[in-house]
């Protein structure tokens, strides 16, 4: 037998499911396979704490113990808070967003335009201030 065949049913092995003959091979085989043994040794620690763990239950009256401190907490949660905080919190609110308000003006207030400020030509202006004339004339009429 192999190691890895005998990692592979080490398994089978710890929970009695094997045949006599192989039980027989892998006992054989974890006599003189010092890895094996290493590798059987920690199944079986696990195998123990597993099923340790598999037997701790629970009280029988564990989830409704639960259930009621949490309804506790949420009917008492809103006393906690005191009047005090009930007062600030809305007021903090209300200031935090005036200032957030009068920063966002003064950055606006900061952007300044460019000092290359293009002039329409006097010829472009009397074209526009033409044909407004133009249509005010006509529509007197």
């Amino acid at each position: 037998m192999n190691c890895q065949l005998c990692q592979k049913e080490s398994e089978a092995y710890l929970g009695g499911r094997l045949s006599d003959d192989m039980k027989t091979q892998v006992e054989a085989h974890l006599q003189f396979c010092s890895d094996c043994v290493e590798s059987y040794k920690l199944q079986s620690i696990a195998e123990k704490v597993i099923n340790q763990e598999k037997g701790i239950s629970s009280g029988p009256y564990l989830s409704t113990r639960i259930m009621a401190q949490l309804e506790n907490y949420e009917a008492n949660a809103h006393k906690t808070i005191s009047p005090y905080t009930r007062v600030l919190m809305p007021s903090l609110i209300m200031v935090s967003m005036a200032a957030a308000i009068f920063i966002g003006v003064l950055i606006g207030n900061i952007y300044k335009p460019s000092e290359k400020v293009v002039l329409r030509p006097v010829e472009i202006a009397m074209m526009d201030d033409m044909a407004i004339e133009s249509v005010n004339i006509l529509s007197n009429e």
